[in-house]
This record gives C-alpha cells, sequence and structure tokens, in this order.
C-alpha cells in the first residue's frame, strides 16, 4: 500500500533565487492550492514564528506567485522558509530551505561532522532543522563528531550527494 501525499509536501513553493541577503527579492510560486482563496505568504526559521510578507488570492487553477523582499530580521545563522497559511493561519504548504546570506554571499552553520560522512564531510545543524550539508573548501582537520561553526557560501559539487553542498571559508571547532 503506498503512503498518501501529505499535501504541504506536494504543494511546496519554489523559489528564486535560492539564496539572498535582507532585502533581496525572492519570486515565490505554487500550485495546487485550493481556487480563489485568500492566503498569507510568510517567512520563518524553524522551531520559531513566521511573518506574513505578502496576501493574496490564489488563481482559478490554486496558483499563486508573490515577489517579496527578505525580511531585514532574517539572519544567515539560521535557515529559514517560505510558508502559506490559509486566514486562520492553518498551513498550506512549506518550502525547501532559503539561506540568508550576509551582504557578501557568506552563512554560517554550527553542528556535528557525521560519522561515515562519504563524499564530503556531512555538517548536520544542531539545534533547530538539523539541516545536512556537504562541506568542501577549507575542511581539513575536520572529523566526525566534531563540533564545528563554518562560515561558508552555497556551491555546488557532482561528488558531494549527501546534502545541500556549502563551499567552507573558515571552519572553528567548538569542542
Amino acid at each position: 500500500m503506498t503512503q498518501p501525499l501529505d499535501p504541504l509536501h506536494t504543494r511546496a513553493p519554489v523559489f528564486s533565487p535560492r539564496n539572498g541577503a535582507p532585502g533581496t527579492e525572492v519570486t515565490v510560486e505554487t500550485r495546487d492550492l485550493p481556487a480563489l482563496t485568500p492566503v498569507y505568504l510568510g517567512m520563518g526559521a524553524t522551531r520559531s514564528s513566521f511573518e506574513v510578507l505578502s496576501q493574496l488570492v490564489t488563481s482559478e487553477r490554486g496558483e499563486m506567485s508573490a515577489v517579496v523582499e527578505v525580511p531585514d530580521w532574517a539572519t544567515s545563522d539560521r535557515t529559514h522558509y517560505f510558508v502559506l497559511v490559509d486566514v486562520y493561519f492553518r498551513p498550506l504548504a512549506v518550502s525547501a530551505a532559503f539561506h540568508v546570506t550576509d551582504s557578501d554571499g557568506t552563512l554560517r552553520r554550527r553542528g556535528r561532522i557525521a560519522d561515515g560522512a562519504g563524499d564530503c564531510p556531512t555538517l548536520i545543524e544542531t539545534g533547530e532543522g538539523q539541516e545536512r550539508y556537504a562541506l568542501t573548501g577549507d575542511v581539513q582537520g575536520l572529523g566526525a563528531g566534531d563540533e564545528v561553526l563554518v562560515a561558508a557560501t552555497l556551491g555546488e559539487s557532482p561528488g558531494c550527494t549527501q546534502g545541500i553542498v556549502l563551499q567552507v571559508t573558515r571552519a572553528e571547532r567548538l569542542d
């Protein structure tokens, strides 16, 4: 028997760009919502509240598109998400992670290096959402179990398949 699809996942908003500093304009779109329905589009971080950025009405086909600005309170040391709620603030959809950066494109993440990291060391974020990040760049000397704080930019690497890729510019052991 197959599992029913989670409506929050199937409606997940897509956005572009995938990261940016406060003030960056982001286009957020989704479909498969109720038709002609008022909704609120907000942004927040894991285990915290969210702020409504836009109020809109879905199309006749249940689609929505909005351009919103990353709020000035959004920080580069937390993972943020776009969320759609109805007028009673019941969740309708949650996006994938949006990475708030400093003006130079840097973000910071704190976590532990995972055992059996594979192709690239894997950082598992501590605390909030426990996102997984594949680390490239300045990762010499990082070992499984190390608690670290990294400064990095979003990157890409075909050899790193275990999470979002961070190009590390500085890593500090916290142990």
